[in-house]
């Protein structure tokens, strides 16, 4: 059985990632875990207290409380919708489990996968504004520290599947395990691969020997049509990418989290994982230590 941990802040957001998550389950038995951190820093005035004591190491015990019965009751709500959405879908193998916790999301989020473990996380690029916990880079520090896949999936995003997936590459050392990594975690859809390389100048031969090399390494996957390899020559980077995309009809980025310097390297400093988070395209961080 595989499982997918979804953190949620009940926004539309959570309710997509859901959705997602949903289109990619195939004849396997999966395990959907949401999984929500409410706001416990919630101080007293200092009125409340003696003078001379340090209000920062007290809570509101009531406000609380009623925090998490709030999250309890929002929680049971989102459920509800995911299980219309799956009853929608005719699938039968999809579990549904929850949790709640307060505390700092980055630190939680972290702390959830390492001790579940699971197969994939799917979360939203954007939450609930100021008063989300999903707001901001939070999808970008978690591809960071997560040591699973971590699919991110953007604001009202409303393609719940992929049929193309773009992996481009520098021709990292570890090309050939992420993308065999990659089509394990998705072994159950039919889908194809982009692997690309955007050129740069003066580097045309050695990349068709380093690019000739991936394809060997994929010869059966690239005559099925599963893998396709590509090199792309352009003096604006962002139009290029931008131009393949749209052009090969990508849904879904894949890259390696880890390499903090691998879109720069590939664009000489012209683009950033920002630029991908831009197109409004899910985006899926894969770990060098990260199983499947």
């Amino acid at each position: 059985m595989k499982t997918i941990l979804i953190p949620v802040d009940f926004s539309q957001d959570s309710l997509n990632s859901c959705k997602y998550a949903i289109s990619l389950v195939g004849k396997e038995e999966f395990t959907f875990h949401l999984f929500h951190i409410y706001n416990d820093q919630v101080m007293v005035p200092d009125s409340s207290f003696p003078s001379g004591l340090d209000t920062d190491a007290f809570f509101n015990s009531d406000v609380i409380i009623a925090l998490k019965e709030q999250a309890e009751n929002n929680m049971k709500s989102l459920l509800k919708e995911v299980e219309a959405e799956i009853q929608q879908s005719g699938k039968t193998n999809i579990k549904l489990m929850y949790s709640l916790a307060s505390g700092d999301p980055q630190w939680e989020i972290t702390e959830t996968c390492e001790e579940l473990q699971p197969d994939l996380l799917i979360m939203g690029t954007r939450g609930l504004g100021e008063k989300g916990f999903l707001q901001g880079s939070m999808a970008e520090k978690i591809m960071e520290k997560a040591q699973i896949p971590v699919l991110a999936v953007p604001e009202d995003y409303q393609k719940f599947h992929f049929k193309n997936l773009l992996y481009p590459t520098n021709f990292d050392k570890l090309d050939i395990h992420t993308l065999q990594r990659l089509m394990a975690l998705f072994e159950n859809r039919s889908f194809t691969i982009h692997v690309c390389h955007f050129l740069l100048d003066g580097e045309n031969e050695q990349a068709n020997i380093l690019m000739d090399e991936l394809k060997k390494a994929f010869e059966k996957e690239r005559l099925d049509g599963k893998i396709k390899f590509s090199l792309v020559a352009s003096e604006n980077k962002e139009e290029a990418l931008a131009t393949f995309v749209q052009f090969n009809k990508i849904d879904l980025i894949a890259f390696l989290s880890e390499k903090k310097h691998l879109i720069k390297d590939l664009f000489r400093n012209e683009l950033h994982k920002k630029d991908f988070f831009r197109l409004e395209l899910p985006m899926l961080a894969l770990h060098v230590k990260s199983t499947i």
